[in-house]
């Protein structure tokens, strides 16, 4: 797919109904959107801030009180549009630079679930954690049961257990005790154990927008991108970037920089229809024989 002429659909929702903005580039300009968007493998809820120039003043108006959640959409010409973040609206302000207004919505993916979602319950001996997962999944409102790898395989406990408190702490709880993450993305628990993780998602390489070489960590890499929406952590990328290291000419296709297939641990997107940013920049572990590098 060749990645041109990108897209943007921001829908605004709730009591007071529902409004799009649409933008892209140039000679079908649309809205001025911009974007910034920060995705982890832990708990630590999805976050980031829209911003939207000159909507209308009876939508300006709706905007964090009628209109209560958010999905941005993004992607190219000849490729259609995926959703990147569906998330609660937790604050909006607005700012006129003449002749322009500005309304800039941050948002928190699963607040609603986050901050209304409340257990309490014992569990006998011979539970298995997988089983008090679920039940702590369907007691925060709002989400729904994601991706989960690995968890059908922690034996069962040996004792009673309760779970007691906020929902979301009770699973960090759950999740240091039988080692593994947990995280919400649009709108749904994704979990994962520490060594695994939940299936490809992506090609990064120069053919499908990779900017510049991928950057070495001591676990694995740092890697930009134009953006994929379907990146999100806890999931494998395959980055395909052989090459020559001009220092010392020695052949890197066996390193980290050069390639291979790695976890994505945490992933910023970065986006406007009129700038120039519209990548995403990307930090992961390296897998190997489809184990995690820890």
């Amino acid at each position: 797919m060749l990645k041109w002429k990108r897209k943007v659909r921001l829908t605004l929702s709730g009591v007071g109904g529902g409004a799009m903005f649409e933008g892209s580039q140039a000679p079908d300009d649309g809205f001025k959107i911009d974007f910034k968007v920060t995705k982890t493998l832990g708990s630590k809820q999805n976050s980031g801030t829209v911003t939207i120039w000159n909507a209308s003043k009876s939508n300006r108006s709706k905007m964090g009180e009628e209109f209560t959640q958010l999905k941005l959409e993004v992607g190219y010409e000849d490729g259609g549009m995926s959703v990147l973040v569906e998330a609660d609206i937790r604050d909006v302000s607005h700012d006129k630079s003449s002749p322009d207004i500005s309304s800039e919505i941050s948002f928190g993916d699963g607040d609603r679930g986050v901050n209304k979602g409340a257990v309490s319950k014992t569990f006998p001996a011979g539970t298995k954690p997988k089983q008090v997962f679920d039940h702590l999944v369907g007691e925060m409102p709002g989400l729904e049961m994601g991706k989960v790898q690995g968890l059908d395989d922690l034996p069962a406990y040996k004792r009673p257990v309760t779970v007691y408190g906020w929902a979301s702490r009770e699973l960090d709880t759950l999740g240091r005790e039988n080692r593994f993450y947990w995280n919400i993305d649009k709108n749904r628990i994704n979990a994962v154990r520490n060594d695994q993780h939940l299936g490809q998602c992506a090609v990064i390489s120069k053919e499908t927008g990779m900017i510049g070489v991928p950057e070495e960590t001591d676990k694995g890499i740092k890697v930009k991108a134009l953006i994929e929406a379907n990146v999100v952590p806890g999931y494998m990328i395959k980055v395909e970037s052989n090459f020559l290291d001009l220092g010392s000419g020695r052949d890197k296709k066996t390193s980290d920089a050069g390639g291979g297939e790695f976890r994505v641990n945490a992933v910023t997107f970065s986006g406007s229809t009129r700038e120039e940013a519209f990548f995403m920049e990307i930090e992961a572990n390296r897998v190997q024989g489809g184990k995690v590098v820890k």
